[in-house]
């Protein structure tokens, strides 16, 4: 008997749970309660602040692993501001919730990436931004731990998407900017172009609009030379379709009231209406240049809410444009500056069509070109004039109002403008 009950103790001692070793404040109930120290069997330990048994207020947690707590407990587990390091170096900051990861936090990886943004239930939700060691970033919207929503992706060679996304993957409506300088915008499924309504806009300021098929112009669309011929119609792998003497031919009006009809998201066209054709029954705009090319100059503009980098950006694009046009002979704006710091004349603030004259009469030329660029809203408007050096007389003026990002305005709008004040 004695025998059995001896195997019995022992049994009951070897089958008992390890202990638990606590030292800290109690409450009457004898529940941890207060700043304490508890060390669990496997080396864990907790040290910080208890609430009716239960780890409650500011504490440290160190795992066996090696991996750390240092935050705000409540009812047990990790809720409010923390700090969780890992053991491969990894860390994340920020607010916790219930034992996750959950509102704004910051989680930098052990390669370098890092993420800072929302959390939910412990994965990437809401607005945030990730980074690569390389350059890479993108800004956006974010659904478990995927890119869902609106968002930026800049990539370490200089290309850009801005747009929607879906599933981790470009899905609605976006534009792509390409390290050589082409952008396409439209519709995107699954990282791909759709077939439907796009643009493209090439480096040299070529552009299409309308729609494509297989990557390709397949459809009606329009397609905007950088010499200012407009060809509007039916499009075949990037080839012009329609007949040049068809009477049934697409006009740039027809086009667009097709595309705006068979795609609701299609906003229009944005171009300026042209004044003098040649060619009509080809579809083209197109003024041949003249024997003799007429010297101008182009002064800055003014800059009304757009800083003056911008104003300068433009200007000089619209020297360019303008020269394009085989229309004029330009001059530099190193020259002209030149010209004038030797006359001890300065140009910034030169507004007035009496100032330009003058100007241009210090220069040697003809007509001279000058204007403003102003910002109200989202919405760019442009007012341009050529101003008649010998008589002082405005012989044209152009304006050209743009809806979008400035970056369209130079690649697009300076040259409208330079087409609308030749013809």
């Amino acid at each position: 008997m004695k025998r059995i009950a001896l195997i019995l103790l022992f049994f009951i001692s070897c089958t008992t749970a390890p202990k638990i070793n606590y030292e800290g404040e109690l409450n009457d109930d004898g529940l941890y309660h207060g700043k304490g120290v508890i060390t669990y069997p496997n080396g864990e330990q907790y040290v910080g602040e208890f609430k009716e048994g239960l780890m409650n207020g500011q504490g440290t947690y160190t795992y066996v692993s090696g991996e750390k707590y240092v935050g705000e407990y409540k009812d047990g587990l990790m809720n409010g501001q923390g700090t969780y390091t890992y053991v491969s170096g990894e860390k994340y900051v920020g607010e916790w919730k219930d034992g996750n990861k959950n509102g704004q936090g910051t989680y930098t990886y052990f390669l370098g990436e890092k993420y800072v943004g929302e959390w939910k239930d412990g994965k990437w939700n809401g607005q945030g931004t990730l980074t690569f060691p390389d350059g890479e970033k993108y800004v956006g919207e974010y659904k478990d731990n995927k890119r869902d929503g609106q968002g930026t992706l800049t990539l370490s060679g200089g290309s850009k998407y801005v747009g929607e996304w879906k599933d981790g993957n470009k899905n609605g409506q976006g534009t792509y900017t390409y390290s050589s300088g082409e952008t396409w915008t439209g519709e995107w499924v699954d990282n791909e172009r759709h077939t439907g309504e796009g643009t493209i806009i090439m480096p040299d300021g070529l552009k299409y609009v309308g729609e494509f098929k297989d990557g390709k112009w397949n459809g009606k669309g329009v397609l905007f030379k950088v010499n200012g011929v407009i060809l509007p119609g039916t499009w075949v792998d990037n080839s012009f379709n329609d007949t040049w003497t068809s009477p049934s031919a697409w006009t740039i009006e027809a086009v667009e009231n097709f595309l705006k009809n068979k795609y609701p998201q299609f906003k229009g066209l944005n171009y300026s209406a042209p004044i003098t054709s040649v060619s009509l029954q080809r579809n083209e705009v197109y003024l041949p240049p003249p024997e003799i090319l007429t010297n101008i100059a182009v002064v800055n503009f003014k800059g009304n809410n757009i800083s003056d980098g911008e104003v300068n950006a433009l200007t000089d694009r619209l020297r360019v444009e303008l020269f394009k046009t085989k229309y004029f002979k330009v001059i530099e704006r190193e020259m002209m500056e030149e010209v004038l710091k030797e006359q001890g004349f300065q140009q910034s603030g030169c507004t007035t069509d009496e100032c330009m004259v003058q100007i241009g009469r210090l220069i040697g030329v003809q007509k001279i070109i000058g204007g403003s660029i102003s910002k109200v809203g989202n919405i760019y408007s442009v007012s341009s004039r050529i101003v008649n050096v010998e008589t002082g007389e405005i012989e044209k003026t152009e304006v050209y109002d743009h809806t979008g990002n400035i970056g369209q305005l130079l690649t697009e709008g300076m040259r409208m403008i330079a087409i609308g004040l030749v013809q």
